[in-house]
This record gives structure tokens, sequence and C-alpha cells, in this order.
């Protein structure tokens, strides 16, 4: 057994004295979730899966999504670290998708040694490509049941990276982030994250499945781990559990918005409406203005739904109100 297989076994193992830290949504969620480390890659194991396939000869091409809008010969594989990696048809998990795009709308704001974190880092991947493209320090938080999914793509793509887990930290009283590639971290550690250690924050389709207390603490910690001229990303659906502009964005003092922009990828679900991608920038000459969406802008910001998902939630919301009335 490599060390790297024995160090993911052991937070594995580590998980069950983590049961006090999810939300609502993920109380039920995470048991969905499961996957391994072994001979140098992961597998996914649960129903639910983040993560793409390793691409191999045995695999057709005809089985097969377009998912490298780089590359003129082969649009079907992406190369990433120390694999190829690939989305089957029938996988129904579009985020390598949905990550590409994002790199490619934050790329020019991040530098190479940049201190990158991703609240919610699920699978990993946007991280993932990160640190390639920019040779980036990267934190992730999540979870423990779904932090494993980053774990083990990392792990797999990136062998030689320094990197320290969850269960690894025991009594530190902060950390030195410069002194690893990657460090994941459960929710209950975050505090032991400097003021102003992050050049760049994300949160990547994760506020979405969020209580909205766990939503504010995490805003909060971004107001506080920001370094100046530093950069806020976040991209998550217009509606889910949430309304898009409903999150507290004020909680980001001394933010400007840089842009708010629809995704261009969008799956045809009905439980499942458009992306918001929206970036802010750090500047303390601000003094204290935070970003604020207000009720014109909640109005407005029906211009990011397709018509028959307006409706959609229109529907819903009538229907919970009037059960509502009914109850009282």
């Amino acid at each position: 057994m490599s060390n790297l297989e024995d160090r993911f076994l052991n937070f594995k193992r580590s998980i069950l004295d983590h049961q006090n830290i999810y939300g609502s949504y993920w109380k039920l969620a995470k048991e969905t979730f499961d996957v391994s480390f072994k001979d140098g890659e992961y597998k996914s194991l649960g129903k639910r899966n983040y993560l793409p396939e390793i691409y191999n000869h045995q695999m057709s091409q005809d089985d097969l999504l377009d998912i490298n809008f780089e590359s003129q010969e082969n649009k079907k594989i992406i190369q990433l670290g120390e694999k190829k990696l690939c989305l089957k048809k029938s996988t129904g998990n579009a985020s390598i998708i949905y990550d590409q795009e994002y790199f490619t709308l934050i790329s020019k704001y991040l530098k190479k040694d940049d201190v990158v974190c991703e609240v919610g880092s699920g699978g990993g991947l946007l991280t993932a490509l990160i640190h390639e493209k920019k040779k980036t320090i990267n934190v992730l938080i999540d979870i423990p049941n779904v932090i494993l999914s980053s774990i083990s793509l990392m792990f797999t793509l990136f062998p030689n990276c320094k990197y320290l887990l969850p269960n690894e930290i025991g009594k530190m009283s902060d950390l030195d982030l410069k002194s690893y590639d990657f460090i994941f971290l459960s929710p209950n550690q975050i505090h032991l994250i400097p003021d102003k250690s992050f050049n760049f924050c994300l949160n990547n389709q994760s506020f979405m499945e969020m209580d909205m207390k766990e939503v504010n603490e995490y805003l909060e910690f971004f107001n506080r781990t920001t370094k100046n001229q530093g950069y806020f990303f976040c991209s998550n659906r217009t509606r889910k559990r949430h309304y898009f502009f409903n999150y507290n964005f004020h909680l980001l003092k001394s933010f400007k918005k840089i842009f708010i922009k629809k995704s261009n990828y969008f799956f045809a679900n009905k439980e499942l409406s458009s992306m918001i991608n929206f970036l802010a920038f750090k500047d303390e000459k601000l003094k204290k203005k935070s970003i604020k969406f207000g009720f014109i802008d909640r109005i407005l910001g029906i211009r990011f739904f397709k018509i028959w998902e307006f409706f959609y939630w229109l529907k819903k919301d009538i229907s919970s109100f009037k059960n509502t009335i009914i109850k009282k």
C-alpha cells in the first residue's frame, strides 16, 4: 500500500468522528457519496458522483461527451496532471464542463503562487484546473464525506504534491499554508486559517445546497480571509434552495462587483435552474463598502431564468404559499 493510499484510508476511517457538522440538506445527501483510492487512482462508488472517468484506450469515443473546448484534435479527452479524463454520455455529471467555463472566466485574475480557497469543493475539479494552469497553493473545504472526492482526485492527478488532510492537523493553532500544495479542511477547522490568507476565494455550486446560516458564515469567512486586492468568485443556480439575489453578499466588506452573467451551459432538468457566475474584487480603499442586491436587483434577477424556469418556480411558490395559509 502506498503512502497516499494509507493516508486516504486513515482519513476515511476518521469520518465517523465528524457527524455533527452537516447542514440539513447534507444530513441525508452525504449517505449517497463514496469513493476509493487504490493503485494510484480514484474510483467513485456511491450513487452521487462528482468525478469524471479516467480514460483508457478500451473506451469507445462514441460513448464520450465533448468536454475539451480548447483542443482541435480530440474534444473527448482532457489531460490533467498525470491522467487523461473523459465523461461518459451515461454519467449525468457535467461538472468538468462547467469547471472549464469557470476557469476561462477567472483565469486572467489568477497568478502563479496565488493562495486559492474553494469552499464546497465537491470533486475538486475547478481547483485541479487552477493548480494545473497556474501552479497555485490550494485550500479545499467541504464536509468529510464529500471532500474524500477532492482528496482522491488530487492524489490521482498530482501524486508528488505536498498534502495536509483534515485528520492530520491535530492541535495546530494556525496553518502555514505555503508549506503545502493542497490543504483539505472540514468546516469545523476553518478558524485555523489566518486573516487575509487568500488571493482568490471560490464557491462553486454549493451555496445553493447549504442552509442560509452556513452561507452567511462562509461569506464572513471569505470577508476575513481574502487579502486586499483579492477576488471572490461565486457560481450557483439562480434558484435551488435559495434565490441567488437573496444571498447576503453585503457581508463582503470593501468588495466591488466585477461581473455577473449567466452560464453558457445549461442542462434541461426542471429541478435545475440556470447558473449565475459572479466575480467581486476586494479593495480596502472602498472603506467597508459592501455589495448589495436590493429589491430592484431581485426583481431584475428574473432575467437570468429561462421562461419555463420562471413559471416553474412561480408555480412552486404559489403552491407553497397556499399550503402555508391552509396550515394556519
